[in-house]
């Protein structure tokens, strides 16, 4: 499988997946190659476990090694423990945000509903996905 893309315009559907499934394993290698190197970097340089350092290299490049950790909780213990806290120390946040599965249902079967919303939200195309299965 060559990874040179199809430029002739009569290419087959079936040259196109080819393509498509070398691109992807090349890219697969690649990340595998990427994270394996990162790995090497971060025993060689450490780690904190928050947090950034940046180090100089001979050659004029700067590494920066950085640090992180998730959070989470359970939410229904948190909030009993939050209640009885000053309101500024509750590591709460509440989120308001679009529900694009309920715009999407008004969208398609509520006309006059949408059409008041419409003012308010923006749709546009996002990247059509491609999946290739043997």
């Amino acid at each position: 499988m060559s990874l040179a893309l199809a430029t002739r315009t009569n290419v087959t559907i079936e040259e196109l997946v080819d393509q498509f499934i070398g691109a992807k394993a090349a890219e697969t290698a690649a990340t595998k190659q990427r994270v394996a190197i990162e790995e090497q970097m971060i025993a060689l340089l450490g780690k904190r476990d928050e947090g950034s350092d940046t180090h100089e290299l001979a050659n004029g490049f700067k590494v920066t090694i950085t640090g992180k950790q998730t959070y989470t909780a359970d939410m229904e213990k948190l909030h009993a423990i939050c209640a009885k806290l000053p309101e500024d120390m509750r590591p709460i946040k509440t989120k308001v945000e679009l529900d694009q599965t309920g715009a999407k249902y008004l969208r398609a079967n509520e006309p006059a509903i949408w059409a008041q919303l419409a003012q308010a939200i923006t749709v546009k195309p996002a990247k059509t996905g491609v999946e290739v299965k043997a």
